[in-house]
């Protein structure tokens, strides 16, 4: 089957989803009696219905064709063309420009939680819910759904599409049956969530929209204040634990539902998690103490949640972090650099890189002690890192960090001060959210620049290469390989 059909018959399917997908948005609008804002749902949900069927019937699809170049195409097509479609109910329901539009749907689809919306309340109950539903979708992946809804079997195309959308890890030698258990576990955690913050005293419907973006690490919210608005210590302690769960690989969780809580602790990624988590804590708390002369309950409290948040890649906040002092704004930058883990929800480079990165600099310094021809393995956990992994993982810090520079070097282009870019960039490629600028001052070639930065950091980077490269199209537009 010529690669092209096969791009062509994946991304109708995916546009076929996302057209299905905009259906509930307008059953919500509806329930709350919104009637103006259901042709803003349903209209481009129609119409992505009609195409992505028209593609799905005439293109027959066979997931043993998808090669690895075209999984990659699919993946970063796919994330820009549900972005596009998603952005349609932003424009006709509150009058949107199509950049602040596009830009509003990547961020909810990366869960990154960047806004353009100046002021949340008022604004229609079925909108806030597509916002949030964006980025429930988004936390396992737009492919992993397409995955599970039209994959089945074993054929070694789904393990392709898995790798694309940034996931390495197994829980079970059937990847058809690893992204149903991811799908699974977060079902169950979305509903604890909701459940947990309803008892707290959150209403229904904004228990149900905050879990959306807890566990997704996302950090959309349904008020201008995001979680500060509540001031509930309950629903902020209710935050910090799904945040971090959010943050926590699945493989990790997995672990812990079928080996046990022992297993789980003992998890390498875990462990060095929960260790920045708590250095950072003390270090902004001190800072915040030395500074403002509060309380050191309230200190730990504001400091807590902010890091938790920041390190996770979520985005709420209970203060404006500009007010924060130099150093707890260095710590909060560093963060966005870091992340969650490797196959969680969250975004940036993830903690194992940033484990491994570290194990592979201190076993160069070692290597000036070692005998001659001595050999000492990088070990992770009980394993033994091979070679190729280590470089690997630094070959995509250090494209990590390229795209992170060009998006610096644009925006100051742009005439954005060179903190501010540093900050709005670090954020948007880790899918952060909050960031030392204001995004409504910002030229549409900058709004445009930092949803484009999500998009890389949310495929981590090499799905993106594969598509602005001469090697990739070459194979798509050729005949696919046996």
């Amino acid at each position: 089957m010529h690669k092209i059909l096969v791009v062509l018959g994946a991304l109708g399917r995916i546009v076929l989803a996302i057209g299905i997908l905009l259906l509930l948005p307008a059953f919500v609008a509806m329930f709350f009696g919104e009637y103006s804002s259901i042709g803003g749902f349903l209209y481009p949900s129609i119409v992505a219905i009609f195409v992505g069927s028209l593609l799905t019937v005439t293109i027959p699809l066979s997931f043993k064709d998808i090669g690895l170049f075209e999984a990659m195409v699919i993946s970063a097509l796919g994330w820009i063309i549900a972005s596009i479609i998603g952005s349609v109910p932003y424009i006709k329901i509150i009058n949107m420009s199509p950049v602040d539009a596009f830009f509003e749907t990547m961020s909810g689809f990366t869960t990154t939680g960047m806004t353009l919306i100046k002021t949340i309340e008022g604004k229609p109950y079925s909108l806030l819910f597509w916002r949030a539903f964006t980025q429930w979708i988004g936390g396992v992946g737009i492919i992993l759904f397409f995955i599970v809804v039209f994959a089945g079997g074993a054929a070694p195309g789904i393990r392709r599409l898995y790798l694309a959308e940034a996931r390495e890890e197994k829980l079970t030698i059937s990847t058809w049956y690893t992204v149903k258990y991811i799908w699974i576990i977060y079902f169950m955690y979305s509903a604890l969530c909701v459940i947990a913050l309803w008892l707290a005293g959150m209403n229904p419907y904004e228990a149900i929209t905050h879990a959306f973006t807890a566990l997704s690490t996302g950090g959309f919210s349904t008020r201008t204040a995001s979680i500060a608005a509540f001031q509930n210590l309950t629903i902020e302690l209710i935050f910090i634990i799904f945040m971090i769960i959010g943050g926590i690989s699945f493989l990790a969780h997995y672990t812990l539902f079928t080996k046990g809580i022992k297993y789980f602790l003992r998890y390498y990624e875990v462990k060095a998690m929960l260790l920045i988590i708590a250095f950072s804590t003390s270090v902004v708390a001190l800072d915040l103490i030395i500074h403002s002369g509060g309380r050191l309950f309230d200190a730990l409290r504001i400091s807590l949640f902010q890091v938790v948040s920041i390190m996770t890649t979520t985005g709420y906040t209970t203060i404006d972090i500009n007010t924060l002092p130099p150093l707890s704004k260095a710590v909060i930058t560093i963060l966005m650099f870091i992340g969650g883990g490797a196959g969680s929800t969250a975004g940036a480079i993830k903690v194992a890189r940033i484990v491994i990165a570290v194990k592979a600099v201190s076993y160069e310094l070692g290597k000036i002690f070692l005998p001659r021809g001595a050999e000492k393995p990088i070990r992770i956990g009980l394993r033994v890192l091979p070679e190729e992994d280590v470089l690997r993982i630094m070959t995509f810090i250090i494209a990590y960090l390229i795209f992170y520079i060009v998006g610096v070097f644009a925006l100051t282009f742009r005439g954005v001060d060179v903190f501010s870019a540093m900050s709005a960039v670090a954020s948007a490629q880790g899918n952060v959210g909050p960031a030392f600028v204001s995004l409504f001052e910002l030229d549409n070639i900058s709004k445009i620049v930092l949803a484009l930065e999500m998009w890389v950091g949310r495929l981590e980077v090499i799905p993106v290469l594969a598509l602005i490269s001469f090697k990739a199209w070459r194979s798509v537009l050729g005949r696919s390989s046996p």
